[in-house]
């Protein structure tokens, strides 16, 4: 599937009050068409905090505000929407593998 980048404008990258932005490296095996990878880019850019959605084949990387949003949340929104999610890497703590089911 082709890569899809998407800069999501909630906030400029700058803003001194936006706090440091953090990366999220997650798996999403069942985003596997077209259509999947839509909604969940969908859900994910409306979330607050979301600075900048990367789709990958079957994952996304996800650079977000940690004042605004964490890693939970973001997993648990992308579940209610009907997928599977787990964290592939989170760039600060480094932990792999943290599954939101």
């Amino acid at each position: 599937m082709p890569q899809n980048d998407t800069s999501s404008s909630n906030a400029p990258s700058n803003s001194p009050a936006n706090g440091h932005p953090e990366e999220l490296d997650l798996m999403i095996p069942d985003m596997d068409t077209e259509g999947a990878e839509r909604q969940v880019k969908e859900v994910l850019e409306r979330l607050p905090g979301i600075r900048y959605v990367r789709l990958v084949q079957r994952g996304a990387l996800v650079r977000y505000n940690p004042d605004g949003i964490g890693p939970d949340e973001i997993c648990t929104a992308i579940r209610q929407s009907g997928f599977r999610a787990s964290t592939f890497q989170d760039s600060k703590t480094g932990k792999t593998g943290v599954s939101s089911q």
